[in-house]
């Protein structure tokens, strides 16, 4: 263990080595004979590296551990293409289908544990906006301005979910969920700032500033009562552009390319 200030109770104590994403999502991304490929900085690359620091204490660890991510942890998508997560979601009718895209309200569903999930989603986007999580850098990997701290305090169950923020949860239906574990990144500014992260089958976006338009903000998963997520094949289409055009602008390391050959007769 290290000494030193938590980021998120900002109390002097001994700091766990904290993972960015959840340590038990990595496990859902190891093939057969092959690590977790990495795919980010240039390069592609098969490791069992997680990514990881000294960040928080032991009792915030729980805090996060209890406040979402062990409900969540275990109903993402799978290799063999289970996504309990989705099962729950549409275990009720859906409140809008126009074929393609499709709205949920979780509101009407008691299995659905809307807090928990926002919770998840949230202290992920937080932990990316305190720590670089690269050797070597010390810029955060995004950055929320006073945000942050407001989500610091939401976290805690110190104050409200903070006014000028909006979180999206989109599922892809289990047939086309990306096992992938896609970190927060800043997709664009139009006004206001956008986050977005996939995890398995699901992609959260956060958009945050005074701005937001009005239409995004009635798709806030946590503001809105209903608590709607979207189905959507057109945003699932765009996820997959997106990861494949990430993929394809790195280079294939020598270490991926022979996994990939001592793979492929069993796959």
């Amino acid at each position: 263990m290290k000494s030193g200030i938590c980021k998120l109770c900002r109390f002097d104590r001994e700091l766990l080595r904290s993972h960015l994403i959840p340590a038990a999502l990595y496990d859902y991304v190891r093939a057969e004979y092959m690590s977790p490929v990495r795919v980010g900085d240039g390069v592609v690359v098969p490791t069992d590296r997680q990514v990881q620091d000294h960040l928080l204490c032991s009792s915030c660890e729980d805090l996060l551990n209890k406040g979402g991510e062990s409900w969540v942890n275990p109903k993402l998508a799978t290799t063999a293409q289970s996504f309990p997560l989705y099962d729950i979601l549409t275990s009720q009718p859906a409140a809008v289908d126009d074929g393609d895209n499709v709205v949920y309200f979780a509101a009407n569903n008691p299995l659905f544990k809307c807090d928990a999930l926002t919770h998840f989603a949230v202290g992920i986007f937080w932990k990316a906006s305190v720590h670089s999580w690269k050797r070597g850098k010390v810029e955060p990997m995004i950055e929320l301005g006073p945000y942050e701290d407001e989500l610091r305090r939401w976290l805690l169950g110190e104050t409200g979910f903070p006014d000028h923020i909006c979180l999206v949860v989109e599922l892809s239906k289990p047939a086309r969920a990306q096992i992938t574990l896609n970190p927060p990144f800043e997709k664009c500014r139009e006004g206001w700032r956008t986050f977005f992260m996939h995890l398995l089958g699901a992609s959260f976006t956060l958009e945050v500033g005074s701005g937001i338009d009005p239409n995004m903000r009635k798709f806030c998963f946590y503001r809105n009562a209903a608590h709607p997520v979207l189905v959507s094949e057109e945003l699932t289409a765009l996820t997959e552009r997106h990861l494949a055009k990430h993929f394809s602008e790195q280079r294939q390391t020598r270490a991926y390319l022979l996994a990939r050959t001592k793979r492929r007769p069993q796959e």
